[in-house]
């Protein structure tokens, strides 16, 4: 019943509180896009040259091994290099995706520390009675 009464007082503040919370987590979307658009361009870029070094690569250990008895042995080896590379990518996402931070974890931290403050304030108007 304390807290209707008050509500009229408290409103003000806890409208400056929102306000405050979207222009924080306006600030942290804005670094976490370009951060993101980074990482994606260079992600791009990486992908399609290492693709193509690897064609060639594979290409050229075919070709030389060609007219030689190991040809099939050197086409079985590249398959077995090429799924144990994956492999492992595969275990280095899975420990990177458990490891990755949370959005906005200024927001968060902000958010944590008025609850606790609102909950003393009312833990100590409570006592008043």
């Amino acid at each position: 019943m304390k807290f209707v009464a008050a509500l009229p007082r408290i409103a003000p503040l806890l409208a400056r509180h929102a306000l405050g919370y979207a222009d924080l987590a306006a600030e942290e979307m804005a670094m976490a896009w370009a951060l993101l658009r980074q990482r994606v361009l260079a992600t791009v870029t990486c992908v399609a040259a290492s693709s193509f070094a690897i064609l060639m690569f594979c290409c050229l250990v075919i070709a030389v091994s060609w007219d030689t008895p190991q040809r099939v042995t050197v086409i079985a080896l590249l398959a077995l290099t090429f799924a144990t590379a994956a492999i492992i990518a595969g275990q280095v996402v899975r420990r990177l995706r458990r490891k990755s931070d949370r959005l906005f974890p200024r927001v968060r931290n902000e958010w944590v520390a008025d609850r606790e403050l609102l909950r003393q304030t009312f833990a100590t108007g409570e006592t008043r009675r």
